[in-house]
This record gives C-alpha cells, sequence and structure tokens, in this order.
C-alpha cells in the first residue's frame, strides 16, 4: 500500500513494466473476465435492471474521474494533463446521455458514438498503455486506467445487446461527422494547455506508430493516426453489424 495512491511523479525510480509482459497480459485477461461476468449478468437481467445497469455504470465514469482528480489534487500534482479530454475521455460526456436521454435518437448517436469511435480507442490503449511504463499493477491509477477502459467498452456492448443502438451504414458518417466536429476542439485543447491529447502532438510511450514518428516525421504520422482511425471505425462497424445479422437469423 506504500506507493498505492502515488501519481508517476512521486514514486521512487521506475516501477513499471513492459508491454506484453506477464504484468500486462495477466491485468488484460482479469479485465476481461470481470468484463465478461458483467456482460452475463446483465443479459439475465429483466429490461428494468438493465436500464438501472447502465445508468450506474453511466454515472460511475464522472464519480471516479471526480475521485481520481481529487487525489491527484490532494498529492499536488493535478495539472492541465489530467483534463478529461482524451479521446477516451468522451465517455465520461457521451454514456450519461445515452442513458439518461428520453430521445431516443440522441440517445442512440451517444452509443453509436461509444461502439464506433471509444471502443477502438479503448482497444488501443488497453494493448498499447501508456500508464504502464510508470506504474506498478497494484496502484490506484493503474488500476483506475485498466477499469476505465473496460467499462467504456462494457457500456456500449451492454447498450448494443438490449437494443438502445442499431449499427447501420449511417452510424459509420454520424461517427466521422463527430470525430470532424470534436477534432479542431481538441487541436485547439492541445495548442491552448500545451498538451498531447488525442496524442495529436507526438506519439507517448507504447504508441505503435512511434517509430514512424521518429524514422519519418510528423506527416507520416498523423496520416497514419487518421488511418488507424478510419480502419478501427470500419473495422468496429462490420463486426457489430456481422453480430446483428447474426442475431437476426437466430430469431
Amino acid at each position: 500500500m506504500k506507493y498505492f495512491w502515488l501519481e508517476k511523479t512521486l514514486l521512487p525510480g521506475q516501477m513499471g513494466y513492459d508491454l506484453f509482459s506477464a504484468k500486462h497480459l495477466i491485468s488484460l485477461l482479469v479485465l476481461l473476465v470481470i468484463n465478461i461476468i458483467l456482460y452475463s449478468a446483465f443479459c439475465r437481467m429483466d429490461d428494468k435492471k438493465q436500464d438501472i445497469f447502465l445508468k450506474v455504470c453511466a454515472l460511475t465514469l464522472p464519480v471516479v474521474e471526480i475521485f481520481k482528480i481529487i487525489v491527484l489534487i490532494i498529492e499536488g500534482v493535478f495539472d492541465a494533463q489530467y483534463f478529461p479530454l482524451y479521446l477516451c475521455s468522451i465517455g465520461i460526456y457521451l454514456f450519461p446521455i445515452a442513458a439518461f436521454s428520453r430521445s431516443k435518437k440522441i440517445a442512440e448517436y451517444a452509443a453509436e458514438a461509444g461502439i464506433l469511435m471509444i471502443i477502438p480507442g479503448a482497444m488501443m490503449a488497453l494493448f498499447f498503455p501508456n500508464w504502464i511504463g510508470f506504474y506498478p499493477p497494484f496502484n490506484f491509477l493503474s488500476i483506475y486506467s485498466y477499469l476505465w477502459h473496460g467499462l467504456i467498452i462494457l457500456i456500449p456492448v451492454c447498450m448494443w445487446r438490449c437494443g438502445r443502438v442499431t449499427i447501420s451504414y449511417m452510424s459509420i458518417i454520424h461517427a466521422f461527422v463527430a470525430l470532424a466536429v470534436l477534432l479542431p476542439i481538441v487541436v485547439f485543447a492541445d495548442h491552448v494547455f500545451h498538451q498531447n491529447y488525442w496524442f495529436l502532438e507526438r506519439p507517448d510511450l507504447n504508441n505503435p506508430f512511434l517509430f514512424i514518428y521518429e524514422k519519418y516525421d510528423y506527416t507520416m504520422y498523423i496520416t497514419c493516426i487518421v488511418l488507424l482511425a478510419f480502419v478501427m471505425c470500419t473495422l468496429s462497424f462490420m463486426i457489430f453489424d456481422f453480430l446483428q445479422k447474426k442475431k437476426i437469423r437466430e430469431k
């Protein structure tokens, strides 16, 4: 417990671990088991309990984020790098809308963004996490990071499972429009706060395109980021579209 609450700048020396090391893979396995258990429990619930489950999960995101910020403020290390402006932070804003909105269309748009934008981003973050280079597995910010990304995958999957969102070709257009709207805001925030939200300024630790940035240039790096966003968004659509059609055939 000595280092449990400490932020990376307060930890003594190098306490992180390597990408795809035993600690990384075990952490992913534990997270997978947790999500499978929660998803299985969700599937056995009636409509009313599913609604409560989704609302609790959606509210958990801002509550946990506020708690994290309080911890960092108490430690005296909170600054702009911890503002919830990253791609995987969008869930704080989208999922409460999807869970509580009385407008079915608005709720569906929010859930669509979760499936086509947030799930791919969260998967990339879990397979190429930037926090493992700083934190030991049993650290609050390490556990927070794993559980956060697991939850923002679980919520839209559950919303799709209970029929709150139906993926169609228009879903891709909606996702790309959302990206086009959010991108200038993030670029502006990067400039104002001198940060690297969405990793648009440079690749972070364990970024799969780090070698491209170092070997070639920024233009090549940002091109790869844009292409990856397109591929991951399309792949997510194809997977859910296939599962949707399979579910219809089984009925």
